[in-house]
């Protein structure tokens, strides 16, 4: 049976996760940290519409996907743009898809599945993190142009326009705060989820 969503989380690896935290937290701590991000993210978006992928070509990535239950897709590219586009080839299989970037700290099943509906009455949903970067892309018409990078909305945003796509801006807090770097961090702590709050940091 074809679902209705194809979500891609595209994760590097667990080497040196997190790195620009490193200040605060250490390695192991950090690791703790991201499998922590992307178990409530899937848990989240987790549902009978829903095919999720982890997005990697990294063993341990695809032994995190196992524990998950989720799908692993080995990427035959090698940076997060081209490695997306290669995994886009998979969206016309789908009547939406979705790329999430893995740390979102604060999606809920609420969250998740209401936007998972709203795929389907727009062409394009986007948001803008802080930094103007892009956590959050989804869409039901079939896109391959990701700018993922420095000022990736800006870029995703021109295309758009130019090329006559109808696109729809998510302010939620729930798809535009990513734990990015310190003062996010440090932001965060002081309005943890309970997901969180399990882990043993």
């Amino acid at each position: 049976m074809i679902r209705k969503n194809i979500i891609g989380i595209p994760i590097k690896n667990l080497e040196d996760p997190m790195s620009r935290l490193a200040k605060t937290l250490n390695k192991k701590q950090r690791i703790i940290l991201q499998v922590g991000l992307v178990r409530n993210i899937v848990e989240c978006f987790k549902d009978i519409d829903n095919d999720i992928f982890l997005i990697s070509n990294d063993l341990e990535i695809e032994k995190l996907a196992d524990q998950l239950e989720i799908n692993f897709y080995n990427t035959k590219s090698i940076g997060l743009n081209k490695e997306v586009i290669e995994f886009s080839n998979n969206f016309k299989n789908y009547k939406g898809w979705i790329i999430c970037h893995s740390d979102l700290p604060y999606i809920t099943k609420f969250f998740a599945k209401t936007i998972s509906q709203e795929i389907q009455g727009s062409d394009i949903l986007i948001a803008k993190s802080k930094d103007t970067g892009t956590p959050f892309i989804a869409g039901s018409v079939n896109f391959s142009e990701f700018k993922f990078g420095v000022k990736s909305f800006e870029k995703h945003t021109k295309y758009l326009m130019k090329n006559n796509y109808e696109y729809k801006q998510i302010y939620s807090t729930e798809f535009t705060y990513e734990l990015d770097d310190e003062s996010d961090y440090q932001n965060f702590l002081l309005n943890q989820p309970r997901w969180f709050k399990k882990l043993k940091i």
